[in-house]
């Protein structure tokens, strides 16, 4: 399942621990979590968002790329990239990769 946290701290109840932007954790350990008091508040407040899609290419193209513009693991990247084939999310997967590179925008050697 894939969990969405927005905020820009890490998350931690019930046992599950949830890093800034994308995390793919089990529904056991998201049901747990979300149960937790703290955790409500949290999603309450639409910081933590649970998917109820299986994975990215099951969900529509604005909510993908605002996924993969918060997801920092190049190895889920690149497994989203080998099944997509929107050219709008690809888009997304690859300038997010390069970023993560250190290339194109925000990179520490900025734009060529």
């Amino acid at each position: 399942m894939l969990v969405h946290n927005k905020g820009k701290y890490v998350r931690h109840a019930a046992g599950a621990t949830l890093l800034p932007g994308t995390n793919d954790i089990t529904e056991k350990e998201f049901k747990r979590f979300s149960s937790h008091p703290i955790a409500k508040k949290w999603i309450d407040k639409g910081e933590i968002v649970a998917h109820e899609e299986k994975s990215l290419v099951d969900m529509n193209a604005k909510p993908a790329i605002e996924i993969v513009e918060d997801t920092f693991d190049k190895s889920k990247l690149e497994e989203w990239l080998d099944k997509e084939d929107r050219s709008t999310v690809i888009e997304a997967i690859n300038k997010q990769l390069d970023q993560l590179d250190g290339e194109g925008d925000g990179g520490p050697e900025g734009d060529e």
